[in-house]
């Protein structure tokens, strides 16, 4: 409560501080953003504005990666604006009257692309930049891919550059220890639950994917690798506006997906949201084996499982929101997001015991699992701009509620040759979990004397998570509570943070240095069955997490810059990494928890050259210590899966990526990199790991725009080995194809794609321990046939401003 209460005042203390700012005196101002018709900033546009009423000389500024541009100290008179770009056709304002102490801010300048064509369809041209490169980001334009339609959030990350999903994990250029963020807003999920609804998640409701590996101060420091940030669609314009996709896919089983993103905007109040469900049935088939050798009693026995599951997910999700202006400096928003996720699957496992090839005995097992998953959060957000257009603040206050309550039967049998069944077991499960995750954040920026840019924040997170497990055991039709399961466990923490953030610009270089102050404090409580007393751990440790960014401009255009990005991150144990109870697959496979797990701690370092964000080369290198990872642990015939903490893992590595038109009809994107990965350290008092992996990444596809309405794209991805830990993952490869016809006088189109055409997606795993190796293939309903239907519909109206002679101008140009 204390440092919840320091959080607070310290917001009133921003509050008050930039409150008393407001009356400062302020030189003529002009600001905007120039984005294209689909609302995608354009950077490297020329901005020129030129007074009227003299012959001064007018003066020229580019807008930046996110669009922005801005001219400060300008005198009082009648200013032309003028804004050009070779992609796009101009854009002349006139008449803008400023007075010295006038802020003007224009509203969006959304340039129109010279071809008619792309006007309302996402169809890949070489004037639509598939990566942007940002001096903190690398942000993906999720619609320039064909191939995105129709799919969720989990398959675009999978589609996108330096980003893998194996095994139900998240890894960003070969590393895991991933923070998924949504709208800038962390995810609070990790594991399976965060895998999950990924997955219900549909592909139409997103906008961009920004990937940070080095995120900048005002981010949390969780999450070794980065942080991955999942940008939804958000409409602003005037009017009614909205779009719709809807697909169907065919493989082995049937999916079905379909989405509607709209927004109304009307006087000072815009109206958005979207709505989605998707049904997907699929199957899941395991063949693992685990080859024993040099110890008795377990010499020369193979241990062969074959596992089939079959399940049916469903979600329906949802986001609804509103933003205010209250007046002409403020902003009030809202916004509530919700996922039902039920969930059916049922699993048929064997398990072979062969000596010399000779089956022992066989045990047969059939499991019925079921849960609902409901995932809600509610965001309230008030921005403040002031009278000085680089001076603002920023609230946010963010609650999460998610619940699951798995529900699981397994029957399993023991049997001899000859089909003899000698013996009989049933284990029912129950495990429900709740989170309450409740978070508040407050941002203030300015501009100090010296054109030093400064951004200082504090944060507060409390998070509340429980759960238990009620286990239940038949063996000769008589049933006992299992103690040895049965139990409780909840999880507690606290983080605050401060931070501060300096820019500073100049016609050379770009710099940023940040600092952030993370303290945390849990508690861990758990209670086994039969026991009076609980077990409590207490966590309190606090850290400094410095980053800076470097970026020099090669020319005076700023297209071809050399960027150095540094950075010190944490990974913390996650809930279910502390949770020590058992969750059993079968009586020979299981996932327990290790209460005695600490942070991990990583330093990051990344050097780019980029050239006019169409090619980049960089290196990459990192040290963490400590690394969190899943090791495989071995008793007897039993595998559990315990994660543990690795003294010291090294990465390094070189990237490429190519973004560029082959011809006015052809784009090209390639993205490789060239990974060293190596783990080291004492595990479990079993023995010393030193496990490492040269591991090679390709991802890349060619778009065509064809004539008449028609487009296509082939894209794909493939890796050699590599690990995140213990594990060794076999190479893996797969493509896909789609074609694309406009239609409805381009507000629609029909998209075909093939997904995994030559079914190639197999994820292959070999570990090897000291007296045994356990090798395992998984196959899933990948190699899919798919029909998606896209619409866009709607009318707008330009944008409502201020009075000013500005409007008219605005309303004939286009802008919204």
């Amino acid at each position: 409560m204390k440092q919840f209460l320091l959080s607070l005042w310290l917001c009133l203390c921003l509050v008050k501080i930039v409150c008393a700012q407001q009356t400062m005196h302020n030189d003529g101002v002009i600001t905007g953003v120039v984005t294209d018709s689909e609302n995608h900033p354009i950077s490297g546009a020329t901005a020129v504005v030129k007074r009227q009423d003299t012959k001064e000389t007018s003066l020229t500024t580019i807008s930046k990666n996110d669009g922005n541009f801005e001219f400060l100290k300008l005198q009082a008179g009648t200013y032309t604006l003028s804004i050009s770009h070779l992609s796009y056709h101009s854009y002349v304002a006139n008449q803008i009257v400023i007075s010295s102490t006038t802020k003007f801010n224009l509203p969006v300048i959304r340039l129109q692309n010279n071809s008619s064509e792309l006007k309302e369809v996402n169809i890949v041209s070489p004037q639509k930049s598939y990566i942007t490169h940002q001096i903190d980001r690398v942000v993906i334009n999720v619609g320039s891919l064909l191939s995105n339609n129709g799919t969720n959030a989990l398959d675009v990350l999978n589609n996108t550059p330096a980003v893998q999903v194996t095994d139900d994990a998240i890894s960003l250029r070969g590393k895991e220890g991933v923070t998924i963020y949504i709208d800038d807003r962390p995810s609070y999920l990790t594991g399976k639950d965060l895998i999950d609804y990924l997955k219900t998640l549909p592909s139409g409701t997103l906008d961009k994917i920004e990937i940070m590996t080095n995120p900048p101060a005002q981010y949390n420091a969780e999450g070794n690798a980065g942080i991955i940030n999942i940008k939804t669609k958000k409409g602003k314009l005037k009017g009614f506006n909205a779009g719709l996709s809807a697909s169907y896919q065919l493989g082995v089983y049937s999916k079905k997906n379909s989405n509607i993103n709209f927004n109304y905007g009307f006087h000072n109040i815009n109206l958005f949201g979207n709505l989605g469900y998707s049904s997907v049935n699929n199957y899941y088939d395991v063949i693992r084996n685990r080859q024993f050798y040099d110890v008795q009693p377990y010499n020369n026995v193979l241990m062969s499982q074959l596992n089939t599951e079959t399940s049916t997910t469903t979600s329906y999700n949802y986001k609804l929101g509103f933003d205010y202006d209250m007046d002409a400096h403020n902003k009030l928003g809202a916004m509530v997001t919700g996922v039902i996720h039920p969930y059916h699957e049922q699993g048929n496992y064997s398990t072979a015991f062969k000596r010399f090839n000779n089956v022992d005995s066989t045990i047969n097992t059939i499991s019925r699992l079921h849960y609902m998953t409901r995932n809600n959060t509610i965001n309230l957000n008030f921005h403040h701009q002031f009278n000085k257009p680089t001076q603002e603040l920023n609230i946010n206050t963010d609650y999460l509620q998610y619940s699951t309550n798995p529900l699981q039967v397994i029957n399993s049998g023991t049997y001899l040759p000859g089909n003899t069944l000698i013996s009989n077991y049933i284990l029912n499960t129950y495990n429900p979990f709740k989170a309450n995750i409740f978070g508040a954040k407050a941002d203030y920026a300015d501009e100090l004397p010296g054109q030093l840019k400064i951004s200082i924040g504090t944060q507060t997170t409390y998070s509340d998570r429980k759960s238990s497990g009620d286990y239940l055991y038949t063996i000769n039709n008589k049933t006992y509570p299992s103690d040895s399961l049965n139990g409780s466990f909840s999880y507690r923490e606290n983080i605050n943070a401060a931070y501060i953030n300096i820019q500073k610009t100049t016609k050379r270089f770009d710099m940023q240095v940040g600092l952030r102050l993370e303290h945390t404090h849990a508690e861990a409580t758990q209670q086994r069955a039969g026991l009076l007393t609980a077990t409590t751990a207490e966590y309190n440790y606090s850290n400094l997490f410095p980053t800076a960014y470097i970026n020099y401009k090669l020319d005076t255009s700023s297209v071809n810059t050399l960027t150095l990005s540094m950075g010190r991150r944490i990974s913390r144990p996650g809930y279910g990494d502390l949770n020590s109870f058992v969750f059993t697959f079968d009586r020979y496979s299981s996932n327990k928890g290790n209460p005695e797990i600490v942070p991990a701690y990583s330093n990051n370092l990344d050097l780019s050259f980029n050239i006019k964000d169409k090619i980049t080369l960089g290196i990459t290198y990192s040290n963490t210590r400590n690394d969190i990872a899943q090791y495989y642990q071995l008793t007897g015939y039993a595998l559990a899966f315990v994660p543990v903490n690795i003294a010291k893992t090294t990465a390094y590595g070189a990237y490429f990526n190519l973004s560029v038109p082959i011809a006015k009809w052809w784009n090209a994107n390639l993205y490789s990199d060239l990974t060293h990965n190596q783990y080291a350290g004492q595990v479990l008092d079993i023995g010393y790991l030193n496990n490492t992996v040269n591991t090679i990444t390709i991802n890349g596809g060619q778009q065509f725009k064809l004539q008449h309405g028609w487009s296509a794209e082939v894209n794909g991805s493939y890796h050699n080995k590599l690990t995140y830990g213990q594990g060794i993952y076999l190479p893996m490869w797969f493509v896909n194809a789609t074609v694309q016809k406009t239609i409805l006088n381009n507000k629609g189109a029909i998209i075909l794609t093939g997904r995994d055409i030559f079914n190639s997606r197999k994820l292959r795993r070999k570990i090897e321990y000291q007296y045994a190796s356990l090798t395992s293939l998984n196959r899933s309903d990948t190699q899919t046939i798919g029909l998606t239907f896209t619409y866009k519909f709607g009318t707008s109206t330009s944008a409502r401003q201020q009075h000013n002679s500005i409007e008219t101008e605005a309303g004939r140009a286009g802008v919204n």
